[in-house]
C-alpha cells in the first residue's frame, strides 16, 4: 500500500491498546529505557520473541567486550615486543599463555550470553 508523504511503500500498523496500571506502565518505561528503545519498539520485541529480553544486555556486551579487547591488546604488545628482542622469555610466554586462556574464558562467557 502506498502510504505518507512522496506515497512510500510502508506496511501500516494497527493501533494495540492495553491497559495497565501505573506501576506496570512505570516498569514497562523503566525497562525499555534500560534496553534504549523506545516503549512501542520493547513491547513489540517483547510480543516477537514470547516475553524474553535480556535487560542486561546493553551493559554486559559492553563489558565483555572491552574486557576481550584489553586482553588483545596485552597481548599484541607482548608479541611486538618479542618479535622487536628477537627472543622471548619463559616467564613472557607464560603471562602470553595465561592472556589466551583468560582470552578464551571471556570468548566463551561471550558466546552463552549471547546465546
Amino acid at each position: 500500500m502506498l502510504i505518507g508523504r512522496g506515497k512510500q511503500f510502508i506496511e501500516p500498523r494497527k493501533n494495540f491498546t492495553i491497559r495497565l496500571s501505573d506501576e506496570e506502565r512505570e516498569q514497562a518505561e523503566y525497562d525499555a529505557k534500560a534496553n534504549n528503545m523506545k516503549l512501542s519498539d520493547y513491547v513489540r520485541y517483547l510480543i516477537l520473541h514470547g516475553g524474553r529480553v535480556d535487560t542486561s544486555f546493553v551493559n554486559d556486551r559492553r563489558d565483555l567486550i572491552r574486557q576481550i579487547s584489553g586482553l588483545c591488546n596485552n597481548y599484541n604488545q607482548m608479541t611486538r615486543n618479542a618479535n622487536g628482542c628477537g627472543y622471548v622469555f619463559d616467564h613472557t610466554m607464560k603471562e602470553a599463555n595465561c592472556l589466551m586462556k583468560q582470552i578464551k574464558e571471556k570468548m566463551k562467557e561471550v558466546a552463552g550470553k549471547w546465546q
